[in-house]
């Protein structure tokens, strides 16, 4: 099965081009490793979808008065192999004060790899129908839960850059590159949205359920 693989214009995410029509993507709900609430939905900025209609994607709090949408971070990059047990490998930008917290964790023996709640929202300009369109989010369940995915060693694929980014070279605003992999719930199963046009859209199935006919059966 063919994976994806989709490269997002980051910077375009914090900063937009209205000249520009590149793919941008939103880091909406990353939440794991007993940080609580953390991390912050602390980065507001402008999307340029400009659907008529709100977002398909509900977890997109995009406000159509004026394009503004609040977030996590922005995607520089979103890849996924396409197997039920293939890691969701997300590198993405995120505040200061996010990447403080989140590496003060990683500082420390982190007692779980938990992630009970992650989301993302990737769009993309069709050229052809002259239109923006949501090409990868979460559908069902709107969030997914699992865990950070892990070397043959044990080291869990999950860091912060320890170099700032400036969003713009004349706006004075760092933020840091935040890369996770996670892989599915034990015994669960989502389903992603995924799309190659206005028009074409498809789903994938991620994770997977053992036993269940059994245990009923059993019952």
């Amino acid at each position: 099965m063919a994976g994806v693989n989709l490269s997002c214009a980051w910077r375009d995410g914090f900063v937009m081009d209205p000249s520009k029509k590149q793919r941008v993507g939103y880091l909406v709900w990353m939440e794991g490793l007993n940080l609580g609430e953390f991390l912050k939905q602390d980065v507001e900025v402008f999307s340029p979808f400009t659907h008529a209609e709100a977002p398909g994607y509900a977890e997109a709090k995009l406000d159509k008065s004026n394009g503004k949408m609040t977030c996590v971070g922005v995607i520089e990059s979103f890849s996924f192999n396409g197997g039920v047990g293939d890691p969701v490998c997300i590198s993405a930008y995120i505040s200061s004060q996010n990447a403080e917290v989140l590496a003060a964790k990683l500082k420390t023996t982190v007692d779980t790899n938990t992630v009970k709640k992650l989301a993302w929202w990737i769009c993309n300009f069709d050229e052809e129908n002259k239109a923006w369109y949501e090409e990868a989010y979460p559908i069902e369940p709107t969030t997914i839960n699992g865990q950070i995915n892990a070397s043959a060693s044990g080291s869990l694929k999950i860091t912060v850059g320890q170099e700032a980014e400036k969003v713009a070279a004349n706006i004075d605003t760092n933020v840091y590159n935040l890369y996770l992999e996670v892989i599915p719930a034990a015994n669960s199963t989502f389903a992603m949205h995924f799309a190659t046009s206005a028009k074409t859209k498809y789903v994938r199935n991620w994770g997977l359920k053992v036993g269940t006919n059994a245990a009923a059966a059993m019952g």
